[in-house]
């Protein structure tokens, strides 16, 4: 055992091996694009419509077929594709998810982060630097109110979350029990996949969604699903009173673009509308107390250039939910990496 971390030492050590590793993670920019110009181009359906060959690949879309296949040499290295004859390239079902016609597919996703999302890390000095983020720093105004003005980025960025968290609604449901609340709160649920997946899974409840009027016309022309008898209340959940008497209030990757200060007023917004037995259940992907790797951490400066949000770990939620007059009743794991239940209750709620 001791020899083995040793040659990992010596390996680790070893100055051609840094210089490797080093170069590896300066040339990931390089990855990225690459991603994004494959699915941009469309290339992904092309290739599900029946073209393996460069020459035709690079033909339906007007390319030069030796860069379109110097392209896909460098892309099968990463798994989007793969070169089973020289010039000949098959998808995988990696790269199908770049594609128009996987139901899960992140072609919205790959273009987007290869747009501004991309241009705003380089104004990462600035968010460092100052209060500002790297999003206004780019654009001159926060992210949230940028989206306001310009509608039709708001509609990209809407697909782009159902790309990144639809996988993560099934998993929600099937590992949180629903069934004794009769009143359940979607707070700042967007096109309410969400709580039509729940209403789904437990008909007869009443639903209310609550969030701002672009999101409730998305809901209301069932963009995520079947709504119902579902409630629609919109507002802003700083100003607008939250829907009072909810057994269940759901807050789905809200908290982490905000600093503590804005969750406490969210969550605050939520213990005044809730019943005094309420469950509130904060879905997110808690960073690891300890010193584990993991994407949080990267996803963490991301909503730090973007808007000015973090990542938590569940002692850092627990505070918030101090700060709110709740408390931390439980963390319920899911089947889907990205996204863990944090339970919370009102503070004088007596019950385990």
């Amino acid at each position: 055992m001791d020899s083995k971390r040793d040659k990992a030492s010596d390996a680790a050590a070893n100055p051609a091996q840094l210089h490797k590793k080093m170069l590896q993670l300066l040339s990931s920019l390089w990855v990225t694009r690459a991603v994004g110009s494959f699915a941009r181009l469309g290339l992904a359906d092309v290739m599900e419509d029946g073209a393996q060959d460069a020459i035709a690949i690079a033909a339906a879309r007007g390319l030069m077929p030796d860069r379109v296949y110097r392209l896909l040499r460098a892309l099968s290295t990463v798994g989007l594709v793969a070169e089973p004859a020289r010039g000949k390239f098959t998808l995988t079902p990696l790269g199908r998810l770049l594609g128009s016609h996987a139901p899960n597919n992140t072609k919205t996703t790959a273009v987007f982060l290869n747009d501004y999302f991309a241009d705003m890390w380089m104004h990462l000095d600035d968010a460092l630097a100052g209060e500002r983020t790297g999003f206004e720093a780019l654009k001159g105004k926060p992210f949230f109110d940028w989206l306001r003005e310009h509608p039709d980025e708001a509609r990209r960025f809407n697909r782009m979350m159902l790309e990144v968290h639809g996988p993560e609604t099934p998993a929600i449901v099937a590992a949180y029990d629903f069934s004794p609340f009769e009143h359940v709160v979607d707070v700042g649920g967007g096109n309410g996949a969400l709580l039509s997946a729940v209403l789904a899974a437990y008909p007869n409840r009443r639903g209310t969604l609550f969030d701002m009027a672009e999101a409730i016309g998305a809901a209301k022309r069932e963009e995520g699903g079947p709504l119902p008898g579902v409630s629609f209340v919109a507002g802003d959940v700083f100003t607008t009173p939250a829907p009072a008497g909810g057994d269940v209030y759901m807050i789905r990757h809200l908290m982490h673009d905000y600093d503590d200060p804005d969750c406490v007023r969210i969550l605050g917004n939520v213990r005044r509308a809730m019943k005094a037995e309420g469950r509130v259940l904060v879905l997110e992907a808690p960073l690891p107390s300890d010193d584990s790797p993991g994407p949080g951490r990267w996803l963490d400066l991301q909503v730090m250039v973007l808007c000015g949000g973090r990542e938590r770990t569940v002692e850092e939620y627990a505070g918030l939910f101090s700060q709110a007059g709740l408390r931390l009743n439980r963390t319920v794991p899911t089947q889907h990496p990205a996204m863990t239940v944090v339970e919370a209750v009102a503070a004088d709620d007596a019950r385990a």
